[in-house]
């Protein structure tokens, strides 16, 4: 994937929580950030696929494969 701020390569990897892991918007429903499916995140923690870029240090989340 590249870098939408700065069109660099971007590193393909997972952010991990050890308990649940959600978007919370300031209004609306939270949404659960996991990949992996319900049973997988109660047992291991939450994980979804990200990507982050080294040069400015940004991490992208893709929600599309969400499972709640």
């Amino acid at each position: 994937m590249i870098c939408p701020y700065c069109n660099s390569e971007m590193r393909k990897g997972k952010v991990c929580s050890d308990g649940g892991l959600w978007w919370k918007a300031e209004m609306g429903n939270n949404i659960p950030l996991n990949d992996e499916g319900v049973f997988v995140g109660r047992i291991n923690g939450y994980r979804i696929t990200a990507f982050q870029c080294e040069n400015c240090q940004k991490i992208i989340i893709d929600t599309k494969d969400v499972m709640s």
